[in-house]
């Protein structure tokens, strides 16, 4: 047989030449196509396109088989360089990576330092006693009462300044004055008789409470406006006492001087007399702070207190069988006024004989007493 040694080079040469074409060809265009792809599909891509270029290569080999010298055999370049090998460059390069740059630095770092720091101590108040002892118109112990002292544990401030205006009825009220002034107590007794005029703000200045005993003369209209504003404006307070009986048995003299004091704040002693026969023993009221614990006190020929202007708010804490004994009223303005209706709790023969003479006057000096100076003692 004789080899057509012309013809069997074309063919070699064909066969070499059509699988770098193919290489050539498919790297190429997807290089410059899919700058941006991923380089794992680009990868995956050359290798199908490799086995694409070998499947040809063979099928080429396949053709080249004699077609009686037909150039035509195996020319067909189409074998599988469809270089379209998924090499699709949408390959998801949505760089979307998740990095999705809402950074949410919402730097709400709550630093709400809410510099509330409390340094309020009541208003900056800084103590400088642990119980309060100094009588000097400050909160020493910041616990929101001045001059809350009461050394003696005896239940009456001992910071109070007293005053007592008027004489002693008819017995010896030593025990008494002696007693206000053990408990720490400032006490002055003023007679106002032969001094006209003596009442009025300046003199009243230094006290807190004020004891009306048995007044000689009525006062007035200056001296009664001072002691109004005594009460009402500066807040203190006062205790009335009557039933002394040195008019030959006529209640009206005594009752008219007490009401100059009572008149401004619609207040006054009403009636005659009550129990001049012999002394009784008032009921009293247990739910008022003046009269809570109260029972054994004294009651004889006193004269019925009466609220007859409704000016502020008024309370009868004790009764006798013939009529009331004891007033409690505080002022629109918020000072406060005791209208008890007899003298005897002053008497040394009371404080001797009655056992709750000492704790009723100890309820009613607390009650009347100014509410925002020398506060309940500790």
């Amino acid at each position: 047989m004789r080899i057509d040694y012309q013809k069997l080079r074309f063919l070699l040469s064909s066969a070499l030449l059509l699988p770098a074409l193919a290489c050539g060809d498919s790297s190429g265009e997807e290089a410059a196509d899919e700058v941006g792809s991923e380089s794992s599909e680009s990868e995956s891509a050359e290798d199908e396109s490799a086995d694409a270029a070998s499947t040809s290569s063979s099928e080429t080999d396949a053709d080249t088989d004699t077609d009686a010298g037909t150039t035509d055999a195996g020319t067909e370049t189409d074998a599988g360089t469809e270089t379209d090998a998924g090499t699709e460059t949408d390959a998801g390069t949505e760089t979307d990576s998740g990095t999705d740059t809402d950074t949410d630095t919402d730097t709400d770092t709550d630093t709400d330092t809410d510099t509330d720091t409390d340094t309020d101590t009541e208003g900056g108040c800084v103590p400088d006693e642990a119980i309060e002892v100094t009588c000097d118109l400050i909160d020493n112990d910041c616990d929101g009462q001045i001059d809350d002292v009461d050394v003696a544990n005896d239940g009456i401030c001992d910071c109070l300044s007293i005053g007592i205006l008027g004489d002693t009825g008819f017995a010896p009220t030593s025990d008494f004055e002696a007693w206000l002034e053990e408990q720490g107590t400032s006490v002055t007794r003023t007679l106002i008789v032969d001094q006209p005029g003596i009442v009025d703000a300046d003199f009243l200045s230094v006290y807190d409470v004020l004891i009306i005993d048995r007044i000689q003369r009525g006062l007035s209209e200056d001296e009664a406006a001072a002691i109004e504003a005594f009460v009402k404006t500066e807040g203190r307070g006062m205790i009335t006492l009557i039933g002394y009986n040195f008019d030959s048995s006529n209640p009206v003299p005594e009752r008219d001087r007490a009401n100059t004091v009572l008149d401004p704040f619609g207040l006054a002693y009403v009636g005659g007399y009550l129990h001049t026969s012999g002394g009784t023993t008032p009921i009293f009221d247990q739910a008022h702070p003046i009269s809570m614990g109260i029972s054994d006190v004294n009651y004889a020929g006193g004269i019925a207190p009466a609220d007859q202007e409704n000016q502020g708010s008024s309370e009868i804490f004790a009764t006798v069988a013939q009529g009331d004994a004891g007033l409690a009223h505080e002022s629109l303005e918020g000072g406060r006024v005791v209208v008890w209706g007899d003298e005897w709790i002053t008497f040394d023969s009371d404080w001797q004989g009655y056992a709750d003479v000492q704790s009723f006057w100890v309820q009613m000096i607390g009650w009347v007493k100014p509410q925002d100076f020398c506060g309940n003692p500790q």
